[in-house]
């Protein structure tokens, strides 16, 4: 928090006012420090690098001004009009400034940390490289704003409105986004490790090379993201919807995907190893090269998937339903597939060396899982 300037003057209210409507619109610099102009009308107004700390600006209209480097700690702009305004650098610690209309301000570099900011309108606003640490966003309009690089550790994000905002870089870890509307967001490189975005929904949003270790994907919606090269190791996606997703190269190791929906999805080179699958839908997936040792993929649907040279060491496919999938060159050394379907199953090159199979488990005619060296249970 900047300290104040006791040596300026601290001008009234009334005499603001009263040059404001004189024609004055320059105030540059000038010790406003707890001042009330709530309801006060002062589109266009140049108050950079003013004081106005602890200032009560609830209803004002402050459409079209210069807040540059404005001192706005713990000031009250409840419902506020800045539609348009200038507020590069200010402060904003503690500011209350929910219910306010900020439509396409300008925020970069400004400081927001604590601030409530709940239901605001932000959309189309610049606030890149902005500290909203600890920040109240909740139910927030921020469509198509600039985020790059933005702060919001710890930050409250719930039902947050995000849609084709720009979020390139930003630092969310441990943020909570639950329920928030992220459709087309670009959140590429951005950290979102131990977020919460469970039943956010994430349709067709860009998170290549994103940081997600630890978050929580519960029945978020992913339908066609872009989740390639990202870190989802220990990732809860229980009852995510990840149909048509890209997941090449990403990280999930240790995730949790049991009961999700990856109809279609690339997770070709991604490495799974010990993640927990079952009962998920892996329908047509793209699984060539995917490493899968270990993981729990019990019962999983994995008709008509490719899972050419894919490394199944040790995994857990008991009950799974491999009809006409491709497993050319894979390796399921000590796999279980107790009760698994193989009917159809493309299987030329595989290792199934130690697989354990039992009664119940389906071989296509011909297949002789002896000659394979599996072992029945």
């Amino acid at each position: 928090m900047p300290k104040q300037d006791k040596k300026k003057t601290i001008l009234t209210a009334a005499y603001l006012l009263e040059k404001y409507l004189a024609g004055e619109r320059s105030f540059e610099s000038v010790n406003l420090c707890d001042i009330n102009l709530q309801n006060a009308q002062l589109a266009g107004i140049n108050l950079k690098q003013a004081n106005l700390f602890r200032a009560n600006l609830q209803n004002a209209v402050l459409a079209i001004a210069n807040l540059s480097s404005t001192d706005l700690v713990r000031a009250n702009l409840r419902s506020a009009r800045l539609d348009r305004s200038n507020l590069v650098r200010a402060n904003l610690y503690e500011a209350d400034l929910s219910g306010a209309s900020l439509v396409n301000i300008n925020l970069s570099n400004a400081i927001c940390a604590s601030a409530n900011l709940s239901h605001v309108d932000l959309s189309q606003s610049n606030l890149s490289s902005t500290n909203l640490s600890l920040a109240n966003l909740d139910r927030a309009d921020l469509t198509q704003a600039n985020l790059s690089a933005a702060i919001l550790v710890k930050a409250s994000l719930k039902q947050v409105i995000l849609n084709r905002a720009n979020l390139t870089e930003a630092d969310l870890r441990e943020a909570d986004l639950s329920g928030a509307q992220l459709y087309l967001a670009v959140l590429s490189k951005a950290n979102l490790a131990k977020a919460n975005l469970s039943l956010a929904n994430l349709d067709s949003a860009n998170l290549l090379e994103a940081k997600l270790e630890g978050s929580l994907f519960c029945e978020a919606n992913l339908e066609n993201a872009n989740l390639s090269q990202s870190f989802l190791m220990e990732a809860n996606l229980t009852k995510a919807n990840l149909r048509k997703a890209n997941l090449s190269k990403a990280n999930l190791t240790s995730a949790i995907l049991s009961q999700a929906n990856l109809l279609g999805a690339n997770l070709a080179g991604a490495s799974l190893a010990k993640a927990n699958l079952a009962e998920s839908d892996c329908f047509g997936a793209n699984l060539q090269g995917t490493n899968l040792s270990q993981a729990n993929v019990e019962a999983v649907d994995l008709r008509e998937s490719d899972l050419a040279k894919a490394n199944l060491v040790g995994a857990n496919l008991a009950g799974a339903n491999l009809f006409g999938a491709e497993l050319l060159d894979a390796n399921l050394a000590s796999a279980n597939l107790a009760g698994a379907n193989l009917y159809r199953t493309k299987l030329a090159g595989a290792n199934l060396r130690g697989a354990y199979y039992d009664d119940r488990t389906e071989f296509s005619a011909k297949f002789d899982p002896k000659k394979k060296a599996m072992i029945k249970r």
